[in-house]
């Protein structure tokens, strides 16, 4: 089973990012009111991969069992629920279900649509947006006030928070009254209402906050979400608790959170959780090895896959000399067997990756994509003039995923010149030697928790966003223009064209190579019923129900 990694942006980069934009200080094109940022936009977007996961849902409120509780074995801790100062996959999937977002994403992750926010505005030039709130409470009974969105966002914005992701564009709040909050942007942000989805963007309760102090908030959170926290044992699990004030109801005016209880149990050993599965002590787990998807599914269980908006890849630093010449990338790209590594090692639970997008995130196209074709490769190796070359690959250890995929790479490489040795390292040494510029070639895994590609494009493939372009040292100015040009370009047409010539110059120059889409795997005892986990790999767990 393999170990995600989060990448975190650091709030320095998204500081130079915002200062970026500032510079560059590009009007916007078109009106205001176009997006994938508006409630119904980017709805073309949306892909086949998307619509495929909400078929796979089947969410029919008929019949639907009110109460109860499941217990889900999880393989990631949760270490705080201060959503601003969340990084961790653990702390954060908890928080989607504990708090509440202005806008958030339908369960099957396909658009944006109105969460505490019933409506919205866009004037000043597209940097000004006024919320109209919805009549909510937080799971203590205290009513959900502008003063309370203003207050989580301003913290979420602060430059302290290192999980600021796209909110440091914030330059003000302003409460019109009790449900009507302001918000100004420092520059236009295309993606801005796509930011405000993700759980930095957390709605807090301000009097409870100020009360406890932020210390015992982390532990014991009050926010307005389906669940609340009814108590966490770190290292064991997170119980979870209705919150009965929930707004959310389903098409036959029923109340979520169906359910009156959730353990998340902490069982980080794959073999473990499996067992924990056949033998009754868990009614579902949450990342089944790839290998076990099919053999699990029994008259009792059942195993399933959703789409990810995850790839993994291969970040090649430009230290080595070969890595800068674009024939070279290219004779890589070709000489790699995408649909082997789709079928082999991930047992056909992942496709071939086509894009630094995935399908279903807007703007995605795949017609940059890379055949197998190990003749083309080795003319390309030809043509750069550059006979062989060699390089040393770092993996995470004790991720058979990584390992497999790395050594059809280094036989696929032997093929076309490259000589390619692979080294283990955790993953705590590995991130820091890569952000330190020490690794040759590294394995990289990107997970979007949004619709809009500004995120994970940001940390890949911009040379000056804090990441140096996922630590390749790699730069190319037209790359970098189009992406900040993105940025503040809210005609969404113009917007398409941007991001297709960036995927372009992406795919044909960046010392990056996207190997696969992986998918998300999980499996639950048959009383449970429309359980699953988002393309995000976040979970929903206020639609799941037990008969």
């Amino acid at each position: 089973m393999r170990v995600r990694i989060r990448w975190p942006l650091s709030s320095f980069a998204r500081a130079v990012t915002l200062a970026l934009l500032l510079a560059v200080g590009l009007s916007a094109c078109g009106s205001s009111s176009g997006s994938p940022s508006g409630s119904s936009a980017g709805s073309a977007a949306v892909s086949k991969a998307a619509a495929k996961t909400a078929s796979a849902m089947n969410l029919d409120c008929k019949g639907v069992k009110l109460g109860g509780t499941i217990t889900i074995g999880v393989n990631q801790d949760a270490i705080s629920f201060d959503p601003p100062y969340t990084q961790d996959n653990g702390s954060l999937w908890a928080d989607m279900n504990i708090y509440d977002q202005l806008v958030r994403l339908t369960p099957n992750a396909s658009k944006l649509v109105p969460g505490l926010a019933t409506s919205w505005k866009i004037s000043n030039g597209g940097k000004t947006y006024t919320f109209t709130l919805r009549s909510a409470k937080f799971s203590n009974g205290d009513a959900v006030t502008a003063q309370d969105v203003a207050f989580s966002l301003e913290r979420a914005a602060s430059p302290k928070a290192f999980a600021n992701v796209g909110l440091n564009v914030i330059a003000s709040t302003k409460v019109i009254n009790t449900h009507t909050v302001q918000v100004t942007t420092k520059t236009i942000s295309a993606p801005f209402l796509s930011d405000l989805a993700l759980w930095p963007a957390s709605i807090l309760d301000e009097k409870v906050f100020n009360k406890v102090g932020e210390k015992a908030f982390r532990d014991h959170p009050v926010g307005s979400g389906p669940f609340s926290v009814a108590s966490f044992s770190p290292g064991n699990e997170i119980v979870l608790k209705k919150n009965p004030y929930w707004w959310d109801t389903d098409s036959c005016g029923n109340h979520y959170p169906y359910l009156n209880e959730v353990v998340l149990k902490y069982i980080p050993d794959d073999n473990t959780r499996v067992t924990a599965l056949q033998g009754g002590q868990v009614d579902a787990i949450f990342n089944v090895p790839y290998n076990e998807v099919s053999s699990l599914n029994s008259r009792t269980i059942t195993s399933a896959v959703t789409p990810q908006f995850g790839a993994d890849m291969f970040s090649l630093s430009e230290q080595v000399p070969a890595f800068r010449n674009t024939d070279v990338i290219q004779a890589i790209n070709y000489g790699i067997d995408r649909a082997a590594i789709a079928k082999t090692v991930f047992f056909g639970n992942a496709s071939p990756a086509e894009s630094p997008m995935q399908p279903g995130i807007y703007f995605y196209t795949s017609k940059y994509g890379y055949p197998y074709d190990p003749a083309k490769a080795k003319a390309l190796m030809a043509q750069s003039g550059i006979k062989s070359f060699s390089a040393r690959l770092t993996i995470p250890s004790g991720n058979s995923i990584a390992a497999g995929i790395a050594q059809i790479f280094q036989s696929e490489m032997a093929a076309i010149g490259g000589h390619i040795s692979i080294q283990q390292e955790d993953d705590t040494t590995l991130q820091t030697e890569q952000s330190a510029n020490k690794l040759q070639m590294a394995w990289t895994a990107l997970t979007a928790d949004i619709l809009d590609p500004s995120e994970n494009a940001l940390f890949c493939c911009v040379s000056n966003g804090g990441a140096n372009a996922n630590y390749t040292g790699w730069k190319d100015a037209q790359a970098d223009a189009l992406y900040y040009a993105a940025q503040v370009t809210l005609n969404q047409a113009k917007r398409a064209q941007l991001y297709d010539k960036w995927q372009q110059i992406v795919m044909q120059k960046a010392p990056l190579i996207w190997l696969v889409y992986p998918t998300n795997t999980f499996a639950y005892q048959n009383d449970v019923h429309d359980l699953f986990l988002q393309p995000t790999a976040h979970y929903p767990l206020w639609v799941a129900w037990k008969s």
